[in-house]
């Protein structure tokens, strides 16, 4: 799953900085990848997904049912890193 779109960072690349790196924060996870946030949006989640993987506990991004509603998205930008999607003239990829 993507954790960051904008720098296209997966979980399984951010167990690999945990693990691996030693990374202990969302910006220790941005410099080991060479990366770096664009919308900012996702640095909560993954200060989330870094301490869950240093707790040895699985990654839980998605929201609770109750909270999902049509814009929600597990990254936390409830779309708004791309808001163009969908647009006129402006088809989502598949």
């Amino acid at each position: 799953m993507f954790l960051c779109i904008c720098s296209a960072i997966t979980e399984d690349q951010v167990h690999w900085a945990v693990r691996e790196r030693g990374a202990d924060s969302a910006e220790a996870v941005f410099e080991i990848l060479a990366a770096r946030p664009d919308c900012f949006r996702c640095v909560a989640s993954l200060e989330e997904a870094v301490l869950a993987v240093r707790a040895g506990e699985p990654v839980r991004l998605m929201p609770e049912p109750a909270a999902a509603g049509p814009a929600t998205t597990p990254w936390g930008c409830g779309g708004r890193c791309r808001p163009s999607w969908g647009s006129a003239g402006i088809a989502k990829a598949s």
